[in-house]
């Protein structure tokens, strides 16, 4: 048993297509590696999940599933690289308590869907062990399918009879339907289910917030530096079947029948898709989320206005720098870091992108173009990457998918609380640019989860007020994920620890920093947000 001793082993646990036998290890019990589907591979690729074959023998669940097929190479760092598509596995962590008490009570569960902009990560990198043991709930993480294996539009396949486009999204929904199936079994309560993510991860926790067969599946929603959907406009299925028939081509189909779609190889289909070398991107026909109008509901973002999504108790907030880890990873990928001269030009370019890559909704004309070099003047001693990452952060993840989606869903769900995670002196795991990463994107997941550091980059340590904060954390995400308030029993007298619903009109947000983490108002004056709404689309 993958050098697991016969005395670490946990019980053995019956799920519904068999039993599991995971291990102990301090606080905690592991479950890793179940198969929640069947391989989509063959002639499974771009079809919805289907079950597993059953097993009879007791699965040895001590080992982590396969991430799904993935290039990382303008990402250094994060996620890491992979060439099979057979990834559909999950682990479920259960602390150690319950057995050791006789605690018979279920326990609340968490779900976490993996960030990495739906085309890169795994669940691997995610250790639980803090919200297991300090936060007594069971955890489950999960891999989906990613890139074009997860998100892929063509019409030989489309024009088949199965929902079609976002098959990770579809995964997510397939895992979520085994927790409700199969979480009871391991003292977990399938009546308390917490989804939660980051980024891409945030993105598909907003898109089961609106999905109609993700209704009843969970009952709260975590949403970490990932809210676009409600704020922004995706592409339709049909917008994107061209890019799915330019991969074929570059990928060597010369007549693309959906029998030869599926017998294209993995590496043919991630060569075809590769980013040239010195420059940057996700893909050369990467399409991401798209509205297919079953899985994902058409006029996504009219949904949320319209309060047409699950009403659940909502944890919501963004990174200081949000912006400054893609500036790295783009200076990294491509050597050029952003000059004087060309900051105009740049951020120009850049706020442009984004807008196209829909974290952003801002149209730039010349004379918007202005205003905004007004309020995000390069000084004398100024890098210009971080000055322009300020600008692309405050006008993208921060006000439009941030506190944009946390008013939108006010108006709706009383219970919304909304933070702002600012440590500039964080540990860093990945490669440094010219310029510092402070409270990137993805800096905020070592706070929850100890080590976290993208899969392939350098694990770091806490210091001893980050340490205090992370206990902070863990226990605002779990008393949150229990009873839908995040609270804490240390030090509750001091009203600054108090984490108060978001108010509209206070604007209002947790700032987790160190020492001590406090409220403040006027959210929206930090990042200039009111400036970026007026020129919402």
């Amino acid at each position: 048993m993958s050098q697991i001793s016969r005395r670490e082993r946990s019980e053995v646990v019956k799920t519904t297509h068999g039993p599991v036998q995971g291990f102990e290890s301090s606080g905690m019990k592991s479950f890793l590696g179940i198969p929640y589907a069947a391989p989509p591979v063959g002639d499974l690729r771009w079809r919805p999940p289907i079950s597993p074959s059953r097993w009879t023998e007791t699965l040895e669940a001590v080992d982590f599933g396969s991430i799904c097929a993935q290039d990382t190479s303008c990402f250094p760092g994060f996620g890491a690289k992979s060439t099979t598509e057979d990834c559909l596995y999950l682990n479920v962590y259960v602390p150690k308590s319950r057995q050791e008490e006789g605690n018979e009570a279920p326990h609340p569960v968490m779900v976490l869907f993996p960030g990495g902009g739906l085309f890169c990560g795994g669940s691997n990198d995610y250790d639980p062990r803090n919200l297991v043991e300090q936060g007594d709930i069971i955890f489950v993480s999960l891999n989906y399918r990613l890139g074009i294996f997860g998100f892929f539009s063509h019409p030989a396949i489309n024009a088949e009879d199965h929902p079609v486009g976002n098959y990770g999204i579809m995964d997510q929904q397939f895992a979520l339907n085994w927790v409700q199936h199969n979480i009871e079994a391991f003292g977990g309560d399938p009546r308390n289910v917490t989804i939660m993510g980051e980024s891409a991860g945030g993105i598909s926790v907003m898109v089961h917030l609106a999905a109609p067969q993700s209704r009843g599946l969970f009952h709260r929603a975590i949403v970490q530096s990932g809210g676009s959907p409600p704020s922004v406009v995706y592409p339709s299925l049909p917008s994107l079947e061209t890019k799915g028939v330019a991969l074929a081509l570059a990928a060597g189909c010369k007549e693309p029948t959906a029998i030869s779609l599926r017998m294209m190889s993995t590496e043919a289909i991630l060569a075809a898709n590769a980013v040239p070398p010195g420059s940057f991107g996700v893909g050369e026909y990467t399409v991401g989320l798209m509205e297919d109008g079953v899985i994902v509901p058409q006029g996504l973002r009219e949904r949320f206005n319209h309060g047409q999504f699950s009403r659940v108790p909502l944890l919501i907030g963004v990174n200081r720098d949000e912006f400054s880890w893609f500036q790295g990873m783009m200076e990294l990928a491509t050597n050029n870091p952003v000059s004087a001269d060309m900051y105009p030009h740049a951020l120009a370019m850049t706020l442009s992108a984004a807008a196209q890559l829909r974290i952003s909704s801002a149209k730039i004309s010349p004379e918007k173009m202005r205003s905004i070099l007004q309020r995000y003047p390069l000084k004398i001693d100024s890098n210009p990457a971080k000055v322009l990452s300020a600008a692309v952060g405050d006008a993208s993840i921060i006000s439009t998918c941030g506190r944009r989606t946390t008013r939108i869903i006010r108006q709706f769900v009383s219970h919304v609380y909304a933070y702002e995670f600012d440590v500039p002196d964080s540990p860093v795991s990945w490669p440094e640019p010219s310029f510092p990463y402070d409270s990137g994107h993805a800096q905020d997941l070592q706070f929850l989860f100890p080590g976290f550091c993208g899969g392939s980059g350098i694990p770091r340590t806490l210091n001893g007020a980050q340490q205090q904060l992370a206990k902070r954390m863990v226990e605002y995400w779990t008393t949150f994920a229990r009873n839908g308030r995040p609270t804490i029993t240390e030090g509750s007298t001091s009203t600054n620890l108090v984490w108060k619903a978001y108010d509209t009109e206070k604007d209002n947000i947790m700032l987790l920093c160190t020492p001590v983490p406090r409220m403040v108002d006027g959210w929206g004056q930090r990042h200039n947000s009111d400036f970026w709404d007026s020129m919402y689309i």
